[in-house]
């Protein structure tokens, strides 16, 4: 009996080294069916990223061909602005072109402001006169007197030789002696300075029929070109003469006021 048992012992003690010994082929199966997957999935990838570069690269557009597109838009779109300012007549720069606009406002509003100014001149001017004529009463009749005095007018001269003046005022209502219009558009013409009085009486304003002393229409004060000023020329005999600021066509034989524009000048 003890001889089987060692037998037994020595034959299981020589099996364990031969059974430790021979592989395991379930699991070396497995291993390579892990490797063969792995492969079907790299491969599998490897298409994947393949078709995506390809079709990213079907889609994507020539670099040249969008570059070309560009410039035929920039070519198009300079020829309609290069046809809509043939259009408007306007190839100037449009930062001149509103340089120029706002020189134009501010001219027209310094010619606004000059206009005003004017007015307002015209104005106290006027406040001014009608004020000098309300302080200065004048007689219906001017005295007549031999010597030259404050307030006279001197005798008649009779000469019978001497025919009368004719004239008329109706030249008032004649459009081309619309010398109101003329002074606004040629102020300065109308603007002859400081007066000089013979006598020094200072003014008193005359009225037709009345009679002025010689000095008063001497040729220093003659008017000899009334058409510069927009006057019908004077008749013989007559005389167009500034006194202070009126306007005075007077008979140079008789010193008589035929026709008186009061305030022509200033």
């Amino acid at each position: 009996m003890r001889k089987v048992l060692i037998s037994l012992l020595l034959a299981s003690a020589a099996a364990s080294p031969a059974l430790a010994a021979r592989p395991d082929w379930s699991n070396r199966q497995q291993a390579q069916e892990d490797r063969q997957q792995a492969h079907e999935d790299r491969q599998s990838a490897r298409e994947e990223r393949s078709s995506s570069n390809e079709s990213h690269s079907y889609s994507r557009p020539d670099r040249s061909s969008e570059q070309r597109n560009v410039e035929v838009r920039q070519q198009q779109q300079q020829s309609v602005e290069r046809r809509a300012q043939s259009f408007n007549g306007n190839n100037s720069n449009p930062q001149v072109e509103a340089l120029r606009q706002r020189q134009q406002v501010q001219q027209l509003d310094r010619q606004q402001r000059l206009e005003r100014q004017q007015q307002r001149f015209e104005q106290v001017r006027q406040t001014n006169r009608e004020v000098r004529d309300l302080r200065r009463p004048v007689p219906a009749v001017l005295p007549v007197s031999n010597v030259p005095r404050p307030g006279t007018q001197p005798p008649v001269r009779v000469e019978r030789n001497h025919a009368p003046v004719q004239w008329s005022s109706n030249w008032r209502h004649d459009s081309k002696y619309d010398w109101h219009d003329y002074r606004h558009h040629h102020r300065s013409h109308f603007h002859l300075g400081f007066y000089y009085d013979p006598f020094g009486w200072g003014y008193s304003p005359f009225q037709i029929g009345w009679r002025m002393w010689p000095s008063y229409y001497s040729s220093n004060f003659w008017l000899n070109d009334p058409w510069s000023y927009r006057l019908p020329y004077a008749p013989p005999g007559t005389r167009w003469i500034r006194y202070y600021d009126d306007a005075i066509l007077v008979d140079t034989w008789t010193g008589q006021v035929v026709d008186v524009i009061y305030d022509f000048f200033w």
